[in-house]
């Protein structure tokens, strides 16, 4: 299936980055090729973006960790061109459907240079399809490789890589295999966002150290906007909640700075 346009809107974030509302067919046609996809082909466990938990959990993975690891991959699902799709789709539904599922999957963007077909951020199937890619490139499996180190744990969250290990070297030999094969990928990091090797780094708006989950300060204040302009008991449960997840001591101080 052909479709002259894929998407019912788009709008920008503040981040920059695009965001494509497919339309009620591409939609219907995203669940489709993601239930396929997930029938063939079973995301690693250090996969977070794809088990119960979420991005909490992932912090929790490295709890025991001594020194850590922060990247981000830049532009992530942008660097997932079409024809990465229909490549790594090909070993399971052959090329000419693979073809099919990559073309039904992808935008055409153009970069100042060229337009290329990339996937979009907010169709149904980009988040399963992106994983695939990276899990099959170099990155991906040095990832696998890591993952496997005695005292070495690696999660991923989307775009989000967080290493943790037991020593200092450890730490920047991971940093250096990733960033080597970052590059052999053409799934290249974030320079600006880059943490570590050191004994904390923050993600997800959280201080991650040895045994300890905090969340940020300048987190905690928009937390406390937040709570003070929630309309409904939900909304503000909500926050409580989630600050429950992450660090019971905060939640508690910060019940007693809104009087909960």
């Amino acid at each position: 299936m052909q479709t002259a346009v894929k998407w019912a809107t788009k709008f920008r974030l503040p981040s920059g980055s695009w965001v494509f509302v497919p339309t009620e067919e591409v939609a219907r046609n995203g669940r489709l090729i993601k239930a396929r996809v997930q029938r063939r082909w079973v995301p690693p466990a250090y996969f977070f973006h794809h088990r119960s938990g979420g991005h909490v959990e992932a912090l929790r993975f490295h709890a025991d960790g001594k020194f850590f690891v922060r990247a981000d991959l830049k532009k992530f699902f942008s660097n997932i061109t079409k024809s990465r799709v229909t490549r790594e789709l090909k070993p399971f539904f052959g090329y000419a459907d693979a073809r099919v599922m990559a073309d039904e999957s992808t935008v055409p963007v153009f970069n100042g240079v060229l337009v290329r077909h990339v996937l979009p951020f907010g169709f149904v199937q980009s988040s399963i399809l992106a994983s695939l890619c990276l899990h099959k490139s170099r990155l991906g499996r040095v990832i696998r490789e890591l993952n496997k180190v005695p005292g070495t744990r690696v999660s991923v969250y989307v775009d989000d890589i967080i290493v943790s290990t037991q020593d200092f070297g450890a730490a920047s030999d991971a940093l250096d295999k990733l960033l080597a094969a970052a590059d052999r990928s053409a799934l290249p990091f974030n320079m600006d966002k880059l943490m570590g090797p050191s004994a904390t780094v923050v993600a997800f708006n959280v201080d991650l150290a040895e045994g300890s989950l905090l969340v940020t300060e300048n987190r905690m204040a928009e937390f406390l906007s937040s709570y003070f302009e929630a309309e409904t008991d939900s909304q503000r449960e909500g926050i409580l909640g989630y600050l429950r997840t992450i660090n019971a001591d905060q939640e508690i101080v910060f019940k007693g700075r809104v009087g909960a």
